[in-house]
């Protein structure tokens, strides 16, 4: 071409969730395999069966004529109206702070890439790459994180947040993701106050993620933002597809909370508003659906029965796994998915079921130098045919991976645990 197409800053561009998945099919197909994906939060995926009443529902909604229109670029209005009296504060936000997009994913890239560039977002590490991957593309340069600590149950450093916001100006905003992706954590209520006074003192904003605000387990509970926030301002981020096996959906929306306390953040708000009038709107059949969706008298049965499950999948591979003197793994408080640290983890190998391949994770390791948690997924997928996140692809510098708790089948999820046992044996005897 004439010009240079790639920006400067194209590497970092990752989301590792899904590119891991380019690999896997790979050897899949080179090793002869049936891969078992344990990378992507998709619960159909994983074998749930959406239920009837849903499918009913959407049904319903589907043949009206209102579903195939365009609707407010905010969102539609009744599912804001709903929003607000069933999961937000009439204290702090009103039906006019509430705005809908298709998926949380364009919701983060909306908010970040709205601010000047020199303006930094404080994240977690690890973190959701979507997160952090918006935040360095946007800043042209590697992120900025605080560390959740594996030995405190991936509680925040409230120590390094404080000292990154207060001795670095750039930084706006502090993100917090709760409960988290990817460790499973539901923070502790004074964490996430005093992640709010640190705000507060410091005159910045703050974002929480609280998609997974209703995936908590039993005696868990969790604080949502708009009970602690005071007049600091602040955008919760939620939506449907974690509530509902509805991934495919894509319907997230922001709260917006104190937006008038502070002229700057108005403004800022209202160039998001702006950015989405240039789309027009978010997709309307989702957003007439949810007000239906939560008041189904089926809807808590239903949610109540897939926190159980995800929950006994925690304890299961939390036990299992700390047999196992390589890891270290505690027991989440809800969402569904597993952090596992590998402990002073080696450069290994191990048997590919084909020398095809073998050739080809030979191929890539030669290619470039990968983390060592890379490798491990490599080899794990070529020798036991099970794909998993490397925890570095979360934006961490500790070793590890992440799996989700959502395989519907009993024997194929201990069948899974066992395969990944096995690996880490081999791997760690070489």
């Amino acid at each position: 071409m004439r010009q240079n197409l790639l920006r400067a800053d194209n590497k970092l561009l990752n989301y590792p969730i899904r590119e891991v998945v380019t690999i896997g099919k790979q050897l899949e197909k080179l090793g002869n395999l049936n891969m078992i994906w344990e990378n992507i939060g998709d619960p159909i995926t994983a074998g749930e069966s959406v239920p009837d009443w849903i499918k009913e529902i959407v049904r319903e909604n589907a043949t009206t004529d209102q579903a195939f229109a365009y609707t407010d670029t905010r969102g539609y209005l009744p599912a804001r109206q709903y929003i607000l009296e069933n999961f937000s504060n009439e204290k702090i936000c009103t039906v006019d702070d509430i705005l809908f997009f298709n998926g949380l994913g364009e919701a983060i890239n909306k908010v970040i890439n709205n601010l000047p560039r020199e303006a930094r977002i404080l994240v977690p590490s690890p973190t959701y790459p979507s997160h952090a991957t918006a935040e360095a593309m946007h800043a042209g340069c590697s992120f900025i994180s605080y560390k959740l600590d594996p030995e405190n149950n991936w509680e925040p450093n409230l120590e390094e947040i404080e000292n990154k916001v207060k001795y670095n100006d750039h930084v706006v905003a502090i993100l917090v993701i709760n409960p988290n992706n990817p460790t499973g954590r539901v923070f502790n209520r004074e964490t996430l106050e005093s992640i709010v006074k640190i705000a507060k003192d410091h005159d910045c904003f703050l974002i929480f993620d609280e998609i997974y605000h209703a995936m908590t387990f039993d005696g868990v509970e969790n604080t949502l933002l708009h009970e602690i926030i005071g007049d600091v301002p602040g955008i919760s981020m939620k939506g449907i597809s974690k509530d509902v096996p509805w991934p495919g959906s894509r319907c997230g929306w922001i709260e917006v909370y104190n937006a008038e306390k502070d002229a700057q953040f108005q403004d800022f708000i209202r160039m998001i508003l702006l950015a989405k009038m240039l789309e027009v709107c978010s997709t309307t059949l989702p957003q007439m659906i949810l007000p239906h969706l939560y008041d189904a008298p089926e809807f808590k049965v239903s949610i109540r029965a897939r926190i159980e499950k995800y929950q006994r999948r925690a304890k299961q591979a939390v036990e299992y796994f700390n047999t196992f003197p390589q890891l270290r793994v505690t027991m989440p408080g809800g969402v569904f998915y597993l952090v596992v640290e590998l402990l002073d983890l080696p450069r290994s190998k191990l048997s590919a079921t084909t020398k095809a391949s073998r050739l080809f994770i030979d191929k890539l390791l030669s290619e470039k130098e990968v983390a060592e948690d890379f490798q491990f997924s490599y080899e794990l997928m070529a020798s036991e045919g099970v794909c998993v996140v490397p925890l570095s692809g979360f934006g961490s510098n500790l070793n590890g991976f992440r799996m989700t708790l959502l395989q519907e089948d009993d024997e194929v999820f201990t069948n899974t645990l066992e395969k990944i046992g096995n690996a880490v044996s081999a791997y760690y005897a070489k």
